[in-house]
């Protein structure tokens, strides 16, 4: 019968065909000459001492595999997951990822922070093909869109001081968004390039400063500043009909988001991710529902002043 030298964490043991094994001294010269299906090195977990042929010819092939893709996983989402993640890919094996003896479960609060995260990644993409596809920036607020722009800068520095580079990546795809919709509206001359590089330059000061005095005093900051983002656009769309170049989709995609991370903050008791969702929420329903009607009566004119507004 064939034996197999499997290393433990503890001792090394003699493992037989029916996989019972006991610790023996003599080490890798008591081999003798057996093939390299035979011969096993591979730390593993002390629960894996007693394994048949397949289950480490598993271990061998995969565990690899998978110890690279989770601890890679774990060192750009664990900062944002918290220390529940940082198990995920250390010391245990992760083909016991679901054993809560190894220290690594991962709660749904865990998953759901992702789900907001992804939210977060890919609200401003419809907005912004709709001005450059339409060629139209009609009923976008200019305030809206520089605040906004001006919320994700500042999180996007409180990231960096913070360590949270979830909410630094989430923020860089705002700001190509944002960013995208402002210079179709430099293009209209909705706005000049000259006062969105003054008050973006500002903004970029203030939060470098305030980064270097306290990073609580950034992130209020950027609750207040991108919280309040969408009011602009909200009070436009109180004031005209005409919304042509405003997206739906962007909104409706802010109203779930918006939820979402509400009922995040109050999972984690964090007032200052739940309370701005107190704001957002309804207003991204009713530009949604302005933008809806605008579209409707208007179709795909894009000039205010071919249809008068109301």
């Amino acid at each position: 019968m064939s034996h197999a030298y499997v290393e433990n964490q503890l001792a090394p043991v003699w493992c037989n065909g029916d996989c019972r094994g006991a610790p023996r001294p003599g080490g890798l010269k008591s081999l003798g000459n057996f093939s390299a299906k035979d011969f096993i090195i591979r730390r593993l977990p002390d629960a894996d001492a007693h394994v048949c042929w397949h289950s480490v010819c598993r271990k061998i092939a995969i565990e690899p595999i998978l110890d690279f893709v989770i601890a890679r996983l774990t060192y750009f989402f664990g900062p944002f997951l918290g220390r529940q993640a940082y198990g995920i890919g250390g010391h245990h094996d992760p083909i016991y990822a679901n054993d809560t003896t190894y220290g690594c479960e991962v709660s749904f609060r865990d998953v759901f922070s992702l789900w907001c995260i992804s939210l977060s990644f890919t609200f401003t993409i419809p907005q912004a093909y709709r001005v450059v596809r339409h060629n139209t920036v009609e009923g976008v607020s200019v305030f809206s869109q520089m605040q906004s722009l001006s919320g994700s800068i500042l999180w996007v520095v409180y990231g960096i001081v913070a360590n949270t580079y979830l909410v630094v990546t989430a923020n860089v795809m705002t700001i190509v968004g944002f960013g995208t919709v402002i210079i179709a509206q430099v293009r209209h001359r909705a706005v000049s390039w000259q006062r969105a590089v003054v008050v973006l330059t500002v903004v970029f000061a203030i939060a470098v400063v305030s980064g270097a005095v306290s990073k609580d005093v950034l992130g209020l900051i950027a609750v207040i500043v991108g919280g309040t983002g969408i009011v602009p656009q909200a009070i436009r769309a109180a004031r005209t009909t005409h919304l042509v170049g405003v997206s739906v989709a962007t909104f409706a995609m802010v109203v779930v988001m918006s939820v979402s991370w509400g009922i995040y903050g109050l999972m984690i008791d964090d007032l200052f991710v739940a309370t701005p969702n107190v704001v957002i929420v309804p207003s991204a329903l009713f530009i949604m529902l302005r933008a809806l009607q605008s579209h409707h009566r208007y179709g795909k004119t894009t000039d205010a002043t071919a249809v008068p507004a109301r």
